[in-house]
């Protein structure tokens, strides 16, 4: 019994330590962090909405299935090199497979995901964008978890307003 509980936190270990890999960046001083959990998508889930918006209704759907988003961005150049490095580490720990990569106007952006129920969910979306954003350098770190909707996501990236989100509405033509 023993062995068989040691076997399943190890085995399970690697996805906690993952999920953790980003929350340093929270406190630090040039980042600019938003994170977002399961608590606020259940109340805004709540919100009243009118049933004759059928894309309202849609997008309270896919926020009420949403576990988790952070976005991480800074423009100086030391978080920038430590984000690459804990990027480079997260994507060879973990089993995301890439979706897309675009480099264009001086960005360089890539995603990945983790498969869902079926080809048009995943269990995480994950972009990393290293480059320029408004002619100053930047790095943007975003992960969102849960049972996402992809024909939906770009909608609410757009909303949050993180940099890549167009792209992601490209990559959603394209799947």
């Amino acid at each position: 019994m023993n062995r068989l509980i040691i076997a399943l936190l190890m085995s399970l270990a690697p996805f906690l330590m993952q999920s953790q890999n980003f929350e340093k960046y929270e406190n630090m001083k040039d980042v600019d962090a938003m994170v977002m959990t399961s608590k606020m998508f259940k109340m805004l889930a709540k919100v009243e909405l009118s049933e004759d918006n059928p894309e309202a209704q849609q997008y309270m759907k896919l926020i009420e299935n949403l576990d988790r988003i952070q976005i991480y961005k800074s423009s100086n150049s030391e978080v920038r090199s430590q984000m690459a490095t804990d990027v480079k580490s997260y994507l060879q720990k973990g089993s995301l497979e890439e979706l897309m990569r675009v480099n264009e106007d001086g960005k360089n952006i890539k995603f990945y995901t983790v498969s869902g129920k079926n080809d048009n969910y995943v269990k995480e979306l994950f972009m990393y964008l290293d480059g320029e954003t408004d002619g100053k350098p930047m790095s943007v770190i975003l992960s969102i978890t849960g049972d996402i909707d992809l024909s939906q996501l770009s909608k609410l990236t757009a909303d949050l307003k993180v940099p890549g989100a167009e792209e992601l509405k490209n990559a959603n033509k394209k799947s």
